[in-house]
């Protein structure tokens, strides 16, 4: 199963949801905010609890995400490396660029697979790497720590 997630805000991100369309169909299940869902969703929300976000990230193969660090950190935390798709300002999906730069400081290192080219969707999907086994020994670390330790590494 193909996890996709566009975030909590309310801001809608309609390049997001049309490059969806290009995942093969009945294999997806979108969480689309307040934009319509993609047509080949298997499964579509508006919006999710957080506990059902992280429940839905632990059972999919693949999560493509908004280059948000709260989906990124949940992704990474059930052992994906996400695909995420930054919001642009110019198209007004963001206040900023801000996605853009988090999304290629992770790209760097290795933690994300960083798709500005929508047209790469698909065949980022086909390559991507299917979920490791994410470590559950770990206590819950506060969020600006994972953060630090996403853009750092453990020892920052």
């Amino acid at each position: 199963m193909i996890f996709a997630t566009v975030g909590s805000t309310a801001i809608p991100f309609d390049r997001f949801i049309d490059a969806l369309e290009g995942l093969p169909a009945g294999d997806l299940f979108a969480q689309h905010g307040p934009m319509r869902a993609p047509a080949t969703a298997s499964r579509a929300v508006p919006y999710m609890q957080f506990p059902e976000v992280v429940e839905a990230m632990e059972a999919a193969d693949v999560v493509v995400s908004h280059a948000g660090a709260g989906s990124i950190l949940c992704a990474l935390r059930a052992g994906h490396t996400p695909i995420v798709v930054p919001r642009l300002k110019r198209f007004e999906e963001t206040v900023d660029d801000h996605q853009v730069e988090f999304s290629r400081a992770l790209a760097a290192d290795g933690k994300v697979i960083a798709i500005e080219d929508l047209g790469r969707l698909p065949e980022a999907v086909a390559n991507a790497p299917r979920r490791l086994e994410a470590s559950r020994s770990e206590a819950p670390r506060p969020i600006q720590l994972a953060v630090r330790e996403a853009l750092y590494g453990a020892a920052a």
